[in-house]
């Protein structure tokens, strides 16, 4: 939470001079006491920029409805066998682009527009957001894959963002000295990283 110093003479020049008032006295106040709106929050790291917005949006994620469906009610749409196929289409899709080097965001586009041209035609099925899409991804499967894949990326991130503020550069002179504090942080990551990236070539 962010806060803000109140130099006691402000509110004592205005007549207030209640020290039961949070705000009289050599204290460290919340802004949101003092009726302002906070000056910070916590954000992504900078170079995250390959992130999916992953929030809800109210809408059925179309994946985990049609796993859910009971095989015997062969009168069910998710049933039939053109649907089935495609839907598995639809995995295989995301087996073979996931953690290959396309980008998250791509990946979930290639899922939305296959999933508008080849399984919603079919069927009266409602939209598949890409917010869904990417819950789908990251939170409803749990395959260690896309774990494994997320904390690379993740890590890779954090230490890219740091990496451009390991040094200070006076602002007058432009002289530099090195940011001792990040640059150990960043260290640490990079060993983090080596060592998840071991344990992910072993399980390979």
């Amino acid at each position: 939470m962010a806060t803000t110093y109140t130099d006691p003479s402000v509110f004592e020049s205005r007549g207030n001079t209640d020290e039961s008032d949070p705000r009289v006295g050599n204290n460290f106040v919340p802004n949101e006491d003092l009726g302002e709106p906070p000056s910070s929050r916590l954000v992504r790291a900078p170079a995250d920029a390959d992130a999916i917005d992953g929030g809800e949006d109210g809408t059925v994620c179309f994946a985990c409805a049609y796993t859910k469906v009971d095989t015997c009610q062969s009168a069910d749409p998710f049933n039939e066998g053109e649907v089935k196929d495609a839907y598995e289409d639809m995995l295989k899709l995301i087996e073979d682009h996931y953690a290959s080097g396309v980008s998250n965001p791509h990946v979930v586009n290639m899922v939305y527009d296959f999933y508008e041209k080849e399984i919603r035609p079919l069927g009266e099925f409602g939209e598949w957001t890409k917010r869904s899409i990417a819950r789908h991804l990251l939170y409803h499967t749990n395959s260690e894959d896309v774990l494994a894949q997320e904390v690379t990326s993740m890590m890779y991130a954090q230490i890219q963002s740091i990496r451009n503020r390991t040094w200070v550069e006076n602002i007058h002179d432009g002289t530099l000295e090195p940011h001792h504090k990040n640059i150990m942080l960043m260290e640490r990551l990079i060993k983090g990283l080596g060592d998840h990236l071991a344990k992910k070539r072993i399980k390979k």
